[in-house]
């Protein structure tokens, strides 16, 4: 938790005049890639609904994840797996080595749980899980979790917030 703000405090910012050699240093930028992000940001999403490898391929991250993603007023995500697998953009990757989110809710689903991982998403105010695993670790970090095949999970799940939407 931060400290409360104490305006009477003054800092004095020193400016510092670096001289680097440029023969020295050993890295070069070779391309400056810019993301395109459609929809909205993993960053300011409300509700995240992300894909482990247990979802087999790239067609469900953009059909039934997609699909709740977007019910919710979300966004998709994905575990390092799917992302280093090609089966989703890299910026959708969420864990020590790619994005940190914390949304108010995040969904995982055939997510396994690994810390690196779980770094990444623990900031969440709700964690839903979803394995077909009950030995899961991210049934550890989640609030609520389903044991059950995600091929028939998320679409039942789905599909009721459908009619509570609806209600």
């Amino acid at each position: 938790m931060p400290l409360e703000r104490d305006a009477s405090r003054k800092g004095e910012v020193i400016p510092t005049k670096i001289d680097i050699d440029t023969s020295k240093v050993r890295t070069k930028v070779l391309e400056t890639v810019k993301e395109e992000a459609v929809g909205i940001k993993l960053e300011d999403a409300p509700v995240i609904v992300s894909g482990g490898r247990g979802m087999g391929g790239p067609q469900p991250f953009q059909t039934v994840l997609k699909e709740l993603a977007d019910l919710l007023h979300g966004a998709v995500g994905a575990s390092r797996p799917p992302a280093d697998n090609g089966w989703v953009p890299e910026h959708l990757h969420i864990g020590l080595t790619g994005k940190i989110v914390a949304p108010d809710v995040y969904i995982a689903v055939a997510i396994s749980g690994a810390s690196q991982h779980t770094a990444g998403c623990s900031g969440s105010k709700h964690i839903i899980a979803i394995n077909k695993d009950p030995e899961a670790n991210i049934f550890r970090e989640a609030e609520f979790g389903v044991v059950g095949k995600y091929e028939e999970v998320l679409p039942a799940f789905t599909n009721k917030l459908k009619e509570l939407l609806a209600g």
